[in-house]
């Protein structure tokens, strides 16, 4: 038997109007993107973990996950942010890393992407460094210009470190290596730990005041940066500063820096390294001193010549024989200059003699009153003026007329121009 479908019913036409409009997976992804990366919570977020499936990209970015004992999470450090991350990072790496929570779309995956990247539990102590850091730097603690320079040939080594660990018999081994006989001493204290730089500061003070002492080596081996912490402690830096004696800086390893290092007069890369800082090799010396003890031999010999050389001239020298005959010829010498001197004096004398005898009788020759005398007469004018010609005079005036024997006044009465033999 055929059943018939019956025609629907106004039930089954309001089901089928309430029906929800169905999103994409793109929507619903872009919906959950656009949530996340509105979250101010999941903005700037700091995050603890372990990096797995590390991938270094050519482009410079790095791509990992990120997790704990309970979780994972994808992570992505771009290139421009990867050059501003000074800490390394591989595999198993245990950081401490700042981003915000993305969602990457073509996979409908939320990931972290990463602004900052540090060690994981050592954010603190580097911020705490950084701080200490600057604040010494601005009081002018690492300045060049208090640096002491280290001694040459101290009489004596201080050394700051443990009393059991290698670093004092790597110093000891290099020390006597180079110079056998040079004395060390030790000031055993703490490399690490709660009390490491109040001893460590203890230690620099103590042997700052033995005489014995020239320089001191402030060393520890390497380690994290939790185990180099007592050199980072400000008051290490301040007995490090006040140290009246130079110190030399030995913690860690080569790529290690601390406070201390910065601080301290010299720094070396390793405790090794600064025991060569500090002493001379002995073998070293004792040639220079060779070297030299020829040079000034052969300088004293070269001198001794010459001075026999001049003292054989001297031996035959009339002079040093006889000192009288030098008296003698300097006498007779005195004696000649003084002659010549004299004849050259009165030959001088008689020449300006003669000059000045010229010309008192060239004077003499033009003296108006020598004129006088052989017959001629002056006229001068109630000015004293010298009347040279008749136009300078005219009926009436009175005149002075100057003769050999004196003078008489006379009255112009008549002015005749023409000239008379």
């Amino acid at each position: 038997m055929a059943i018939q479908k019956s025609s629907p019913t106004l039930l089954d036409f309001l089901e089928e109007v309430a029906e929800p409009k169905p999103l994409s997976v793109g929507d619903l992804t872009l919906q959950i993107k656009r949530l996340l990366e509105g979250s101010s919570s999941l903005n700037s977020v700091w995050v603890q973990g372990e990096i797995s499936n590390l991938v270094q990209a050519a482009s410079g970015h790095a791509y990992f996950t990120l997790k704990d004992s309970k979780a994972v999470i994808k992570a992505a450090l771009w290139a421009g942010n990867r050059k501003k991350v000074k800490t390394a990072f591989a595999n198993g790496s245990q950081v401490l890393v700042c981003g915000s929570v993305s969602v990457y779309e073509p996979r409908g995956e939320y990931q972290l992407i990463i602004t900052d990247l540090k060690p994981a539990g050592l954010g603190a102590l580097y911020e705490a460094f950084e701080k200490l850091k600057a604040r010494l730097m601005a009081e002018g603690l690492f300045d060049e210009s208090r640096k002491v320079p280290i001694p040459f040939l101290p009489k004596g080594i201080g050394v700051v470190t443990s009393s059991t660990g290698a670093v004092i018999k790597d110093i000891y081994r290099v020390a006597k290596r180079r110079f056998s006989n040079i004395p060390i001493f030790l000031a055993p204290v703490k490399v690490q730990g709660e009390t490491a730089s109040k001893e460590i500061a203890a230690g620099i003070r103590l042997l700052d005041s033995d005489s014995r002492v020239d320089v001191i080596i402030v060393a520890r081996g390497g380690g994290s940066l939790e185990d180099l912490w007592a050199f980072n402690e400000e008051v290490t830096a301040r007995a490090i500063s006040a140290c009246v004696k130079p110190i030399i800086s030995a913690v860690g390893h080569e790529t290690d820096f601390t406070i201390a290092d910065f601080v301290a007069d010299k720094r070396a890369p390793t405790p090794s390294a600064a025991a060569e800082i500090a002493v001379p090799v002995k073998e070293e010396l004792l040639r220079a001193i060779a070297q030299m003890k020829g040079r000034l031999q052969r300088s004293l010999k070269n001198r001794l010549l010459i001075a026999r050389e001049r003292l054989k001239k001297a031996q035959s020298c009339r002079f040093l024989i006889k000192p009288a005959l030098f008296f003698t010829e300097r006498k007779l010498r005195l004696a000649n200059i003084s002659r010549d001197l004299e004849n050259t004096f009165s030959q001088k004398l008689k020449s300006e003699r003669h000059r000045l005898e010229l010309y008192s009788m060239n004077l003499i020759s033009l003296n108006p009153r020598a004129v006088l005398n052989r017959g001629y007469i002056m006229a001068v004018d109630e000015n004293n003026r010298v009347i040279s010609s008749v136009n300078q005079l005219k009926t009436g005036d009175n005149i002075r007329i100057d003769l050999s024997d004196g003078n008489a006044d006379a009255t112009i009465n008549n002015i005749s121009s023409e000239k008379k033999g």
